[in-house]
């Protein structure tokens, strides 16, 4: 999309830690010029509480919660007018409040970001019908929210790095001992991720891996025990953990309840080349679509092939650089947080003529 949007006031919900894309996609608004109020559902929503009683305190007061979260959008909206209310995956946004939104004449967009609507709890399913227009980062996602909920107000926003944050940085002594290996996968544990690494332990021992994200105390491979960290790196972390990696793996997400097909591309999809990272990334449709294939990205269809392409890039130093260099040039010219918040201006421009 084209245009020169003109600035205004917008209402933001969204995570506020360094390396959110929700984070990334407000500050990019508010470099735009506009002026940008946040109401982060953190705030309201107990998510991250890791005790069993507190997790237990926080499910429930889940409701009562979620609807101080939507009185506090109300309260905000209502306090000075907002041309447009932008949310950022939206799971405790609730229906009632986007009707009440449009009768004040205030816009309602959503940015979702993941595989499935129906994986989030009860509220985004009814609200989905209620936005204005729906971004949404999976091309698939669109024939789901067509097909199960008849919504057609979408079109396509791909994820995008932070350019405050995702960018080449030059590792210390420390970096280097703290994350440096031959190959690393960052992110969620699922079982098809697991399926993956495990395979390629089990045919390289002496490989120098690690693995860091949520959820890996779930994994039964004993071939894994002593790589995986224990615990998710974010913000500078992240980057450097990037940095370290000789090759970082873009394993995507199987297919989740709600949707008609595998991921095709992530966040990571982004941040790792953005990053001065190289990436050997799971091959799709749709990774295929934005970066050329041994010129922008190193690809792998399946386990021995994985494998083989690890050994290949080990030795071919040249070769992996070229690549790293070339969609590093791509993605930081292209698919910055800044171009998808010009996207959505563009849109609202459109939208509102």
């Amino acid at each position: 999309m084209t245009g020169s949007p003109a600035t205004g006031r917008a209402l933001v919900t969204c995570e506020q830690w360094l390396g959110s894309n929700a984070y990334a996609g407000m500050k990019a608004l508010r470099r735009t010029g506009w002026i940008v109020e946040v109401v982060s559902e953190r705030e309201f929503v107990p998510l991250r509480w890791r005790r069993p009683r507190m997790r237990a305190l926080g499910k429930a007061a889940r409701v009562a919660s979620v609807r101080e979260f939507n009185d506090e959008i109300l309260r905000q909206a209502a306090h000075v007018p907002m041309e447009f209310f932008l949310a950022f995956k939206g799971a405790f946004v609730m229906a009632a409040t986007l009707r009440k939104l449009r009768d004040a004449g205030t816009r309602t967009y959503l940015f979702y970001p993941d595989v499935s609507f129906r994986a989030h709890g009860p509220w985004l399913p009814e609200a989905l019908p209620e936005y204005d227009w729906i971004f949404s980062a999976k091309r698939f996602g669109l024939t789901d929210l067509r097909a199960q909920l008849g919504v057609t107000s979408a079109s396509l926003l791909l994820h995008g790095y932070d350019p405050d944050l995702h960018r080449p940085v030059s590792l210390s002594h420390f970096d280097r001992e703290r994350y440096g290996c031959d190959v690393s996968f960052i992110g969620t544990w699922s079982p098809k991720k697991e399926a993956v690494l495990a395979a390629l332990a089990r045919a390289r021992p002496s490989l120098r891996m690690r693995i860091w994200g949520e959820q890996w105390n779930r994994s039964e491979a004993v071939e894994l025990a002593d790589l995986i960290a224990g615990h998710e790196v974010i913000g500078e972390e992240y980057v450097r953990a990037i940095a370290a990696s000789t090759i970082n793996l873009g394993i995507l997400s199987e297919r989740r309840t709600g949707a008609s097909d595998d991921d095709q591309i992530t966040s990571r999809t982004f941040h790792i080349p953005a990053c001065g990272g190289f990436m050997l990334h799971e091959r799709t449709e749709e990774l295929g679509l934005l970066l050329t294939e041994n010129e922008e990205v190193a690809c792998y269809g399946d386990a021995n092939e994985l494998v083989r392409k690890i050994d290949l890039f080990l030795e071919s130093g040249i070769h992996r650089q070229a690549i790293t260099d070339s969609g590093g040039r791509t993605v930081r010219a292209h698919h910055s947080w800044d171009a998808r918040i010009r996207d959505i201006l563009a849109h609202h421009v459109q939208a509102t003529a």
